[in-house]
């Protein structure tokens, strides 16, 4: 009732407070489904995460999920989980004892699906599957007129409905209060596209590694001077994430006027995520092992210190402007689309 917005229960003809509920059970989780006269909701929890799906008559219209990171760098994270959760660097914890938790949402508007999914070659097998097109078969005759037609009709990558109004945004709201009630320390969010991580961005979410803070930059100020420079409008934000989605393609295909200063980190082969937090209650680590990392810290520090030139002695800000991506020698298709990168429709 937190996390789901009111409008999918009315959609499915669920009537609230929720009655006869059907319980079910698998390999390591269970269940609980409520049917609607439209459609059905069901809730599955694993230990560790928690999934919630809904159902407009056959069309699944919304797939959210609160995970918990206490096992993340191991396989056993969950067995509900979309993404690879073992990268030992992506999914390193602020601390042992430190209270994490992971949010996904995806919602889809029944009436505004794409024809076409499943058909090679169609606008909505582009957008359902744009890695299969930059990846695995990049057939620059096929690719540019969807990508155009793509660009035009304002859906982003993946995005083969539009999102249900207010739907996405009620969840993240719900999730970051609850898990404050909860006594999290933070809540994540793994973005997979350029746009998704501007979603974040409007909550307050800060990138966690800072690589990926400078990537966000770069890319933002090359779109502001594309925007600055064709005299274009506001693009939308699928717009954007189309011009980023762009950069992955072999050097000489991109148009100069559409090169960017870098490329969004995700492709279609990580297992190194982009991740994104949000600070909800302080983090107080064990009094012992906080002691000793501040003594390491001021030894480490002052080690530094004693190598600044006298210039160097008071800090200023600094205004990277980056000119170009440089040369990227990778110019072959590298294999599969990946299931991680990260549809729902391709984790089924």
């Amino acid at each position: 009732m937190r996390l789901v917005h009111p409008s999918v229960f009315e959609l499915i003809k669920l009537s609230i407070p929720l009655t006869a509920a059907q319980a079910s059970e698998g390999e390591g989780w269970s269940g609980i489904s409520f049917m609607g006269d439209r459609g059905r909701i069901q809730v599955r929890n694993d230990g560790i995460r928690v999934l919630i799906e809904a159902w407009y008559k056959e069309e699944r219209i919304l797939m959210c999920a609160l995970r918990d990171r206490r096992l993340d760098g191991t396989d056993a994270s969950s067995p509900l989980t979309m993404y690879p959760n073992h990268d030992p660097a992506c999914n390193r914890l602020p601390g042992p004892d430190s209270l994490a938790a992971e949010l996904s949402i995806y919602s889809s508007d029944p009436a505004t699906y794409l024809g076409g999914l499943d058909v090679e070659g169609t606008l909505g097998h582009f957008i359902a599957d744009p890695d299969f097109y930059i990846w695995k078969d990049f057939q620059p005759e096929v690719f540019f007129p969807l990508w155009e037609q793509a660009f035009h009709i304002n859906r982003g990558p993946w995005q083969i409905a539009r999102p249900m109004k207010g739907v996405p945004q009620f969840f993240v709201d719900g999730a970051i209060e609850l898990l404050r009630e909860l006594g999290y320390h933070r809540v994540d969010a793994v973005p997979s596209w350029f746009n998704v991580a501007q979603f974040f961005k409007g909550w307050g979410f800060d990138f966690t590694n800072g690589e990926h803070e400078l990537t966000f930059a770069g890319i933002s100020e090359g779109l502001r001077q594309f925007e600055a420079e064709s005299g274009e409008s506001l693009l939308t934000r699928p717009q954007m994430a189309w011009i980023v989605a762009l950069q992955n393609l072999p050097d000489s295909f991109v148009p100069d006027e559409l090169k960017l200063p870098a490329r969004w980190p995700v492709t279609h082969t990580n297992t190194y995520w982009v991740r994104m937090h949000l600070d909800l209650n302080p983090y107080m680590p064990d009094k012992e092992s906080s002691m000793q990392n501040l003594m390491q810290e001021r030894k480490l520090i002052k080690g530094i210190r004693a190598l600044r030139r006298c210039s160097c002695e008071h800090e200023t800000k600094l205004n990277l402007i980056v000119e170009s991506r440089g040369y990227r020698p990778c110019v072959e298709t590298l294999g599969q689309s990946s299931p991680g990168a990260t549809s729902p429709h391709a984790t089924d």
